[in-house]
């Protein structure tokens, strides 16, 4: 274990990722709230000793992953709810890069797909009802458009599913990564309401395989509901950047 977290510390990050955990470490640090104004490109080079090119890229991965963004001829400010994601950045010990949010998606493939099929050959009475209230608190808040509502019944729906796999390893990974992928998860939800009904006939479609005990159906439906999300990160992620590239 301790070999495997001296590996995990030494590991060679590249510089803009360092300054993106450090512009991240600065935000926490000086009490800066949401919409308040970043010193300049110019201004963190000197205050973090790097050139201004390394810290662009920096400020492209961080607007990519919702940490900060910019406004035109007016300059960088601190995002929504940066602390949670600054603590997803700093705590996780994983690469700042909007590429890791296909690398999640990656295992959320391999742990959710079997999770699903499973789910439909072991679920309880009680276990079906935890999805069916997780698929109508989701789909409530994508037709109100309430975010954290919808988010809230997404997180629930996937580790009630993951409960019912009656594998507690599976549960538990479930659990690590919803908590590990929030802000990738944000990304992936879109910004339309037509994103998010989607996203909530979707679950609608993994429950009805698995209340109907039909287990390879849910698997794929679980399957084409997570390829379906790591697209509409990918193609907000690529937004995101092409938004930042405009904005300088």
């Amino acid at each position: 274990m301790t070999g495997t977290n001296n590996h995990s510390k030494n590991r060679y990050r590249p510089a803009y990722e360092v300054v993106a955990t450090k512009i991240v470490d600065l935000i926490a640090t000086s009490g800066l709230k949401a919409d308040d104004r970043l010193p300049t490109e110019h201004e963190l080079g000197e205050q973090l000793g790097v050139s201004r090119t390394v810290v662009r890229e920096a400020v492209k991965v961080l607007s990519a992953t919702g940490v900060v963004y910019t406004r035109k001829g007016s300059g960088l400010y601190v995002a929504q709810k940066t602390s949670l994601q600054a603590a997803t950045v700093l705590d996780t010990s994983l690469p700042i890069d909007p590429t890791l949010g296909n690398d999640i998606y990656e295992f959320r493939l391999l742990i959710e797909v079997p999770a699903a099929r499973f789910a439909a050959e072991r679920i309880t009475p009680r276990e079906l009802h935890a999805v069916r209230d997780a698929v109508m608190l989701n789909l409530e808040g994508a037709k109100s458009e309430q975010r954290e509502l919808f988010y809230k019944g997404d997180a629930a729906f996937h580790q009630a599913i993951a409960e019912a796999s009656r594998n507690p390893f599976l549960a538990s990974a479930v659990a690590t990564i919803t908590r590990l992928q929030d802000w990738v998860f944000k990304l992936a939800s879109g910004r339309t309401q037509k994103t998010l009904l989607k996203n909530a006939g979707q679950h609608e479609a993994i429950f009805a395989a698995i209340q109907e005990g039909q287990p390879e159906r849910a698997a794929q439906a679980m399957r084409e509901h997570l390829e379906w999300a790591l697209i509409s990160y990918q193609q907000e992620v690529r937004l995101r950047l092409v938004e930042s590239e405009k904005s300088e």
